[in-house]
């Protein structure tokens, strides 16, 4: 198990970048099905008087806004290291190594390459 979890670091820390921008999209999804329920909430409560909460909608449309600025946040921030890496730690036209991306503290690199 402790091979797997090592695995998919080194896999995630290879392909940060498109995990940034599929959580943003999934993220995305759930906030346009949050807004489909409140659109269909106001309008039934329009037409038809059924008393939907719409203040949940508005809640929902938060945590879900929430949740984006956090994934974004943090590719900003991986993306920030990774551009001062580029400019101050590696030569000119070389990207760094992954290893001074982030660095696998406690693990033997020699059995995990």
């Amino acid at each position: 198990m402790k091979d797997k979890i090592i695995r998919f670091s080194r896999w995630a820390q290879k392909n940060w970048l498109a995990l940034v921008i599929f959580l943003s999209v999934l993220m995305m999804f759930f906030l346009c099905a949050v807004m489909a329920s409140w659109l269909y909430g106001y309008w039934s409560n329009a037409l038809s008087g059924t008393h939907f909460e719409l203040a949940s909608c508005w809640t929902g449309i938060t945590v879900v806004g929430t949740g984006i600025a956090g994934i974004v946040g943090l590719g900003k921030a991986a993306w920030t290291k990774l551009s001062i890496d580029s400019q101050y730690n590696s030569p000119v036209g070389e990207p760094p190594p992954y290893s001074k991306i982030m660095p696998m503290k406690g693990v033997d690199e020699k059995r995990h390459v």
